[in-house]
């Protein structure tokens, strides 16, 4: 998700519950913690979005993700553990001629080494920049702002709560 319009629903003390489309992309997305399905059975999900913009309930708003942050994520994920498995096995490779072990048992043990330290890295580089907000979907500006006096639209939910 880059840019994506929606509708707030609720505010919450700096936080805007936005009513966004649900896309096909949202399946493999790192952010899914922010979503939630409207229960419905309908493709939309509720987002947990900074309100930076200060929108109000009911105000038709855009919410972004910075396109850098989920490139840096995207790369965390795929590729920092084939670089460990790739290092590792290079690593192993030198250790068997080293001490003279099994060639190939010693590049698999440090390849699979190299692949946990890497899986390792990226959960720490991971809590790092959700620390930092880095992973917060935020409300970008105001598309159309909410007459007063016109009550805001409500998510109708079906089945018992």
């Amino acid at each position: 998700m880059d840019i994506e319009k929606g509708t707030v629903q609720k505010i919450e003390e700096g936080w805007a519950w936005v009513e966004t489309r649900r896309t096909g992309s949202c399946d493999n997305c790192s952010q899914k913690k922010h979503c939630h399905s409207s229960g419905d059975g309908r493709d939309r999900m509720l987002v947990k979005a900074e309100n930076v913009a200060q929108a109000r309930s009911g105000d038709e708003v855009e919410i972004y993700l910075n396109s850098k942050t989920k490139l840096k994520g995207l790369f965390m994920i795929y590729m920092f553990p084939v670089l460990g498995l790739l290092i590792g096995a290079l690593f192993g490779k030198k250790l068997s001629t080293l001490f003279g072990l099994n060639g190939d048992l010693a590049t698999v043990l440090a390849s699979f080494c190299g692949m946990a330290i890497a899986f390792f890295v990226v959960r720490v580089l991971g809590f790092r920049m959700k620390e930092n907000n880095e992973l917060t979907p935020v409300v970008s500006r105001i598309v159309r702002r909410m007459q007063p006096g016109t009550p805001a639209p409500q998510i109708q939910r079906t089945g018992a709560s």
